[in-house]
């Protein structure tokens, strides 16, 4: 085997032993996070026995201390996220865009609370993760129509033609004319 081929299959083990290094000691870091969060301080200030343990909410406190001001960063107005216009044609579209957004993720959406979880994983975790996707589906729904007249179903049977197939006329079925009814 060639040295430069050694050196390069040796700096990649390396590599890897070190981020494995430094993902354990991540995970470490995250769950002494939470056990201080919750209060826990078995690890710094071991209990004797048959005495209390210690408990400290200072890390709970301060974070949720921080909470309010973050939110208030980035959900504290009307516009969480803003489009800028490049030039002056696109200051039309670039405020659509922004409304759009806006109300998409706060309206339509529980944006509010993704926000806040996202800002307090990122404060616990030293990481915030958000799972976006967009889902089109369709959605049919099926109404029922009884005893229209002729006139009243000719206008219907017309406004599912000019739909262009969005609309579908599934069953129809005429009823006899009674002698009451001349």
């Amino acid at each position: 085997m060639p040295l430069s081929d050694l050196k390069a299959m040796l700096g990649a083990q390396k590599a890897d032993a070190l981020a494995a290094m430094s993902a354990a000691q991540l995970a470490e870091e995250r769950a002494d996070a939470m056990d201080y969060y919750l209060g826990d301080m078995r690890k710094d200030m071991p209990a004797q026995e048959g005495r209390s343990r210690t408990v400290s909410t200072d890390v709970a406190d301060t974070v949720e201390g921080l909470m309010p001001n973050l939110m208030d960063i980035f959900a504290g107005s009307d516009e969480v996220v803003r489009f800028e216009p490049v030039g002056p044609e696109d200051e039309e579209a670039a405020q659509q865009e922004t409304d759009y957004v806006n109300h998409v993720f706060m309206q339509n959406n529980p944006g509010f609370m993704v926000l806040y979880s996202f800002i307090k994983d990122a404060l616990l975790s030293k990481v915030g993760i958000v799972k976006i996707w967009w889902e089109e589906r369709e959605e049919e729904q099926r109404e029922t129509y009884r005893d229209l007249t002729e006139e009243q179903y000719l206008t219907l049977a017309q406004t599912v033609a000019d739909s262009n197939g969005a609309l579908e006329i599934v069953e129809h079925t005429a009823k006899p004319m009674t002698e009451a009814a001349y």
